[in-house]
């Protein structure tokens, strides 16, 4: 069931900002990043978000690895081209997709039918280009069943806690920090499963996901209103019980207005980034920096939800939305961070 803000929840949401800025006052910003995919082959997407980084002045940078892309005719290649061209970013690795001749069902989202196969994987890529890269994520929003099929192949999250336990051990010994994949919705009873199952014992990090303000009456939600009380309430819930640091792997809004069928909401795209760069959290990647070239399939499918193609920092064309120029000034930790209040498209 969807529901529309009232006026009441509208007032307690900024009342919740104002609580978050003056917390903000006395502990440290995050660490502000992009997380930007990078398709097979696509050596001029990967040149331009180069130069596109350089100029936002951006340190760390979320990516990921198919694994399925990677056993590819020149999937090897590919990939390491792509590596050596990021060498410059602290890269957070995110590795997920499982070769269909390895997994379970024959789809990406399923479970390798040899768990360790997943940690084997890890070694190589460790060999090929193990210096281009720091930390490791493992998978990406597992607890989506079109990323990770657990309704069909993992019920009790078995399998995905001993393929987890198997990757940390090895990223462990390779000397890279841990990142147990972001998950959305953010899901406390989950990472207890995950927890029970012996899957955190060598993860140093857990990441969260969280879209506030996407969300409608009447269309495909990517964050759930009722269930949003502010950065400050997704962390706290899952640093309790997982025991470690959070970081935010992914957020950001889709400048599509669905009611005027057209771009807008900039505003509301400054004030969403600028909500993140308070979280309390050491580190927050921002997706994304460029928008979903609009002759691709999303996930989803080709144009099935119009937000996949505008969530970037730049068009797909090359033309900078404002909230380009917020980016940068927040790159800036000598800059104060005042942020305005925040708009609502159902204020």
């Amino acid at each position: 069931m969807l529901f529309r803000p009232t006026r009441d929840e509208h007032s307690r949401r900024l009342h919740l900002i104002g609580a978050d800025m003056r917390m903000t006052q006395q502990r440290l910003r995050p660490a502000l990043g992009i997380c930007q995919w990078f398709h097979y082959l696509d050596h001029d997407g990967v040149e331009d978000a180069v130069t596109l980084l350089h100029d936002l002045g951006v340190k760390h940078l979320r990516t990921g690895i198919s694994w399925a892309d990677y056993h590819r005719p020149q999937g090897r290649e590919w990939y390491g081209w792509m590596m050596r061209q990021l060498a410059d970013f602290d890269v957070l690795l995110s590795v997920w997709h499982t070769p269909p001749s390895l997994a379970e069902g024959g789809v990406c989202a399923g479970p390798p039918r040899r768990l360790q196969d997943f940690s084997d994987f890890l070694w190589s890529i460790h060999d090929e280009f193990g210096d281009c890269f720091n930390d490791v994520e493992f998978w990406n929003e597992p607890n989506n069943r079109l990323k990770w099929a657990f309704d069909r192949f993992d019920p009790d999250w078995r399998k995905f806690s001993e393929m987890i336990a198997y990757g940390a051990g090895a990223a462990k010994v390779l000397n890279r920090t841990t990142v147990l994949g972001g998950m959305i919705p953010v899901d406390p009873s989950w990472l207890r499963t995950l927890k029970e199952n012996g899957a955190l014992e060598e993860i140093a990090i857990v990441a969260i996901h969280g879209f506030p303000e996407m969300w409608w009456p009447d269309r495909p939600n990517w964050d759930w209103f009722q269930h949003w009380q502010g950065w400050d309430e997704k962390v706290e819930k899952v640093a309790q019980i997982s025991g470690r640091p959070i970081w935010i792997t992914e957020t950001g809004l889709a400048t599509w207005n669905f009611d005027a069928s057209e771009e807008g909401l900039f505003d509301l795209q400054i004030a969403m980034l600028e909500r993140a760069a308070i979280a309390p959290v050491d580190r927050v990647y921002w997706y994304s920096l460029i928008d979903l070239d609009p002759d691709r399939p999303a996930i989803e499918g080709f144009h099935v939800d119009e937000n996949e193609y505008h969530l970037g920092l730049v068009r797909y064309e090359g033309t900078k939305k404002p909230a380009w120029h917020r980016f940068k000034e927040l790159t800036d930790a000598s800059i104060p961070l005042t942020p305005q209040d925040e708009p609502s498209r159902f204020a």
